[in-house]
């Protein structure tokens, strides 16, 4: 399987988490960063408990470079299939630090207006100080609110960003928060969650109901119809990001880096000009020919592609996982 690309934060992200991080130790994190571990292992729904200052802390070091990484992936796969749409609002639901909105910055230079719902003051608190180290890079006009995600009461706003929430709502609150998100959508509504089956089937049902409630799939789907995705098989995808020394020390980890996977979905009112198929596997070359896994209006499909199909072939045997064929 061929790497998937690295995305490094900006440097104004990470300046801000190592300066509220400061002269930290791993061994200072060990225990809040187990505790945090075990919290989001299975991705199960908050259980009303307060993140301690030590788990904020290694939230930072080892949740949100990954969270920044997979959703500014997704915010660059939205900004490709839609050239020139310029948001200039976000709505960011569950915000935590703020993660989700510097990642938005980052893709999106017309953005002027953030609103933050976050229902941990602390976690708003850190967000808060981060972004204060990362204006004017960040957005100046940010605006928090305490709130549970799925009780907010939001104008409407041209980006709703939902990165990693959809699994801390308890059981039954899913579609009346996702009811709340879309009324605020007036352009692109965004979700992101984990890479697992368990991520992908709150996906798969937040798509069933978006649908049904008159929205059209951006991305990652190359259409509007059932997903063609059965049994133990889920759509994912997977990005790669640097690890910094304390992430190394806290996560036991030889290796710079990480692999993020992640599944995702973009909507909105509008149609998209979107892909023809997209790359669900990593392409298997072989000699002669290169095997893809595609996700087609017409259901899953596999494609041989072979050397005597000249120009195709080339850009067959170098597509990567995730990409889409227009």
């Amino acid at each position: 399987m061929k790497e998937p690309g690295t995305v490094a934060a900006p440097a104004a992200f990470e300046a801000a988490i190592e300066r509220e991080l400061g002269e930290l130790r791993h061994q200072d994190l060990v225990g809040p960063a187990s505790a945090l571990s075990e919290r989001y292992r299975f991705g199960e729904a908050e259980d009303g408990r307060s993140f301690t200052p030590g788990q904020l802390q290694a939230y930072l070091a080892t949740r949100a470079p990954a969270t920044f990484a997979a959703t500014r992936r997704v915010l660059s796969e939205l900004r490709a299939l839609r050239p020139g749409w310029a948001p200039r609002t976000v709505l960011d639901v569950g915000a935590g630090p703020g993660t989700a909105t510097w990642a938005a910055a980052a893709v999106f230079p017309s953005l002027e207006h953030a609103e933050l719902v976050e229902r941990e003051s602390d976690m708003a608190a850190l967000g808060a100080r981060l972004a204060k180290v990362g204006a004017p890079l960040l957005l100046v006009d940010a605006e928090w609110t305490i709130a549970d995600a799925c009780q907010l009461t939001a104008r409407k706003v041209d980006l709703v960003v939902g990165a990693y929430v959809l699994g801390e709502l308890r059981d039954g609150h899913e579609q009346p928060a996702l009811a709340r998100w879309w009324g605020a959508t007036r352009g692109e509504l965004i979700l992101v969650e984990p890479g697992t089956p368990a991520g992908f089937e709150r996906l798969r049902a937040a798509r069933r109901a978006l649908i049904s409630w008159g929205a059209h799939v951006t991305a990652p789907c190359p259409h509007d119809n059932p997903c063609p995705m059965e049994g133990s098989d889920w759509c994912h995808f997977a990005v790669r990001l640097e690890r910094s020394s304390l992430h190394r020390a806290l996560k036991g980890a030889k290796l710079g880096y990480e692999d993020e996977k992640y599944s995702y979905l973009a909507v909105s009112a509008s149609p998209p000009c979107g892909p023809v198929a997209r790359l669900v596997r990593s392409p298997r070359p072989h000699k002669g020919h290169v095997r893809l896994w595609l996700c087609e209006a017409g259901g899953l499909t596999e494609r041989v592609i072979s050397r005597r199909d000249g120009e195709i072939y080339k850009r067959a045997r170098q597509a990567r996982w995730g990409e889409r064929l227009d």
